[in-house]
């Protein structure tokens, strides 16, 4: 898999669905949503459990944590780019924080991707 500074085009999609999880909403409602744009991409699931973790956390972890009143209708998507191309650890390990948090959602979320696929063919 290519650094995320070589793949903006197609990794834009699933930095933006993978958003709704760092949001100030019930994220289980989304599930459905972040598994279908996933599973229509081209990313196989260990590839977007690296972009989730290595990608899509670290630059977004902080809407976790601020107050009064996170981020909770997503982010732009032009700003969104910028963050995670600024923030991301790809080729590194996962980060701590809200490690377990993102398992998780990550293992609901896989599973339906999964389930997809499956179907598809």
């Amino acid at each position: 898999m290519n650094p995320p500074e070589h793949d903006i085009e197609d990794r834009t999609p699933i930095w933006d669905c993978m958003q709704d999880l760092y949001m100030d909403t019930d994220v289980t409602l989304s599930y459905d949503f972040i598994a279908q744009r996933c599973a229509e991409s081209k990313y196989n699931i260990d590839e977007l459990e690296n972009i989730l973790f290595n990608e899509v956390l670290p630059a977004l972890r902080f809407n976790m944590f601020i107050l009064p009143a996170p981020e909770w209708a997503g982010f732009q998507l032009d700003w969104l780019v910028k963050r995670v191309l600024a923030h991301h650890r790809f080729g590194k390990r996962k980060p701590w924080i809200l490690r377990r948090y993102t398992q998780d959602h990550w293992t609901h979320i896989r599973q339906k991707i999964q389930e997809i696929r499956q179907n598809a063919k």
